[in-house]
């Protein structure tokens, strides 16, 4: 025994207690005896619920061993009573076990105690041990037919391996009853349209007898297809031989969907639904291998709309969005229907031409585009004609790699603006300074980092209603010792499609913060230094990382931090960005968005963003009190921002008339020309350490 034994003995003689205990010791039995000899001390006893025997006397004051069954039976069933009697008649004996006693001893018979104590304890662990087990079978069966995942067992030692049982969530996910299953092989589920790939797997994990996942599609009894994930296992006898399978089964149908969703929004615009830049990445490479393997030609061309800016900017960009979406469509009818069209960005689609065998139809073929982009289009009962500009460069002659073809097609393409637009031009080697120039200015921003090339210019950023300065932007400029001071516009394309933005990007932002930093332990004011960050830096995991450890390396709080981000970068993948920004907007920082106005946000997530500002273009602002729908545009963004708590700031403010109408019209913070253009931080603190600019307030 693991533990000594509390044995209790009802018993009004001395000399027999004594005698028991002799007994049970001797025989080496771990034990400890506990004796009383009245009912009301029996009872007592009882109530200790430590007791694993009961010994008793048949003739005992005022009852008997019967009465002290009984009393045994209802307090304590599991524990083994054995009668130790004297007087015990043959009928006392039979109805003392026919009433739950486990065994009944003669005194004169005494040595046969401790053989019937220690079966009693026996029989009464068995007994325990086989409740334990119906219980946890019980437990395990309610947990089966309660659970939500439809559950299936089939029998693996009869032929086509039959179902002998499915829980009810099986009969709720496909509608058959368990009546119309059992003993069917689980292909039914199947259906008319096999899933191959999934049968394979599930009769490899048959046939090997092993546990595994498989994802099948399967159909519910109506014929609705559900993407299932099952879960298959064994079940072995004690010798180890599999009888049974048992399969849990869960409806993914939502999951695959979702993924699909995500899919198709990481290949496919979300405004014209044509692929985006990376499916054009994969299908034009896979384009040049075809023409590689079999000696045909691939041509690309590269289309810009012309004058579009002048749409969104003029009419408004819900406009230019229709615009672009029937000419996305009209392109694609154009083309055959083995060429792609895609959205490179903005007002700019890329043609892949696949399996080019004649030149001399390549011209007719760009000439059809052009018509097509020609073709009046008509939105909100207005029309609008359109042309465009088309480069083309063509593997091999102009490139054998896509990186060239595509900078070739887009130099042709700016050739053929030069030309006066509405035109098509086809790269020539004459170009080819043209790519040169860019790839020098690229191996100059490789070697600008290490040269310390980068400086920062800061603008303020005023509140209108206090007319002090609350924050500055951080802006880039490239000191080149050679071609002077390179604006951003000319180099950050270079630096974004070359992977180059993630260095650069980490320094504006280590710099940004220490400057900070530095005009606050000089006892200036505290501002908020704010940050452009650009589409590759967003996408980037470890953002959020490099973010907190600028914050750590310069000391500044992350409160005097904020981040810029443009409308159409927050909007590309919106549930990957609010994952991002949350992470960003744990650490503290502040989080606005740049350039609103000018993408395509949903409320919806506009609403999920924990964004703090709005920065209103200052393409909206410039002719903010000429042009009505400007006005109603920026009316409508303070309106937006105010009404979900957020800040709104205008951006471009270079006119006291522009100022006024901002103010008037309650937008929070503004920053442009007239107050300050970007300077240097040396000229930056006579900025800082102004308290006030005339006209605001």
């Amino acid at each position: 025994m693991d533990k000594p034994l509390n044995i209790l003995y009802l018993e009004d003689n001395p000399q027999d207690v004594e005698l028991v205990k002799a007994l049970l010791l001797a025989d080496d039995l771990s034990c400890t005896v506990i004796s009383v000899e009245s009912s009301a001390t029996f009872v007592a006893a009882l109530k200790r619920n430590d007791i694993d025997l009961i010994i008793s006397d048949y003739s005992l004051p005022g009852f008997n061993g019967l009465a002290a069954l009984k009393i045994a039976s209802e307090t304590m069933p599991e524990t083994p009573f054995i009668l130790f009697s004297g007087t015990l008649g043959e009928d006392a004996a039979i109805e003392s076990l026919r009433n739950g006693a486990t065994d009944y001893v003669l005194k004169h018979r005494f040595k046969r105690l401790v053989p019937a104590v220690r079966r009693a304890l026996i029989q009464a662990q068995e007994r325990r041990e086989r409740r334990r087990a119906e219980e946890t079978l019980r437990l395990r069966n309610s947990a089966i037919e309660a659970s939500i995942n439809p559950i299936i067992i089939t029998n693996s030692l009869q032929p086509d391996d039959p179902i002998e049982y499915v829980n009810p969530a099986f009969e709720r996910m496909t509608g058959y009853t368990a009546a119309e299953v059992m003993g069917r092989n689980c292909r039914f589920l199947q259906g008319r349209h096999p899933d191959l790939s999934g049968i394979a797997s599930i009769r490899a994990l048959l046939r090997e007898q092993r546990a595994g996942q498989v994802v099948i599609k399967n159909y519910r009894k109506d014929g609705c297809l559900f993407w299932n994930e099952l879960h298959l296992a064994p079940v072995q006898d004690v010798d180890g031989h599999t009888t049974h399978f048992i399969g849990v089964l869960n409806d993914i149908t939502e999951t695959k969907r979702y993924q699909e969703q995500l899919e198709h929004q990481a290949k496919y615009d979300f405004l014209t639904h044509l692929p985006n830049r990376s499916l054009l990445y994969d299908r034009l490479e896979q384009a040049i291998t075809y023409a590689q393997s079999y000696q045909r030609g691939v041509g690309v061309a590269f289309i810009d709309l012309d004058h579009f800016k002048l749409i969104n900017d003029g009419i408004g960009h819900d406009v230019g969005d229709q615009i672009l979406t029937i000419v996305a469509q009209r392109l694609k009818k154009t083309v055959r229907a083995v060429d792609t069209v895609a959205r490179w960005g903005g007002d700019e689609f890329v043609v892949i031409l696949y399996n080019l065998a004649q030149d001399d139809i390549l011209a007719h073929f760009l000439q059809n585009l052009l018509a097509t982009v020609r073709q009046t289009v008509t939105v909100e009962d207005r029309e609008f004609n359109l042309t465009c500009s088309i480069g083309l460069s063509l593997y091999p002659q102009d490139g054998r790699d896509m990186a060239i073809l595509l900078r070739s097609a887009d130099a042709a393409m700016y050739r053929a603006k030069e030309q006066g637009r509405d035109n098509f031009q086809s790269y020539t080697p004459e170009m080819h300074e043209r790519i040169n120039e860019r790839l020098t200015l690229e191996n100059s921003l490789r070697q600008a980092l290490a040269r310390q090339e980068f400086v920062l210019y800061y603008q303020p950023q005023i509140d209108l209603r206090s007319g002090r300065m609350v924050g500055v932007e951080a802006l880039i400029r490239w000191q080149h010792p050679e071609m002077g001071l390179i604006s951003p516009a000319r180099f950050i394309p270079v630096a974004e499609d070359s992977g180059l933005i993630l260095p650069i990007g980490e320094w504006v932002i280590r710099t940004a913060c220490a400057q900070n930093k530095a005009w606050q332990t000089a006892g200036l004011p505290p501002i908020t230094v704010a940050v452009n960050v650009s589409a590759r830096q967003f996408s980037d995991k470890k953002l959020a990382m490099l973010v907190a450890q600028v914050l750590r390396e310069t000391s500044l709080e992350a409160c005097y931090l904020e981040l810029e981000l443009t409308e159409s970068l927050v909007m590309h993948n919106a549930e990957d960005t609010i994952v991002t920004l949350r992470a960003l907007k744990a650490l503290g920082v502040r989080l606005a968005i740049d350039d609103f106005g000018t993408g395509y946000s949903s409320l919806a997530y506009l609403r999920q963003f924990p964004v703090d500002r709005l920065k209103i273009d200052q393409s909206f602002v410039q002719e903010i009190s000429t042009n009505s729908n400007n006005t109603v545009i920026v009316k409508a963004v303070i309106s937006l921002g105010h009404s979900l708590n957020i800040d709104v700031i205008a951006e471009g403010v270079e006119s006291q008339a522009q100022l006024e109408f901002l103010h008037t019209h309650d937008c929070d913070e503004v920053q442009g020309y007239y107050f300050s253009k970007p300077v240097p931080p040396e000229q930056f603190i006579e900025v800082l350490t102004g308290s006030r600019y005339n006209g605001v307030a």
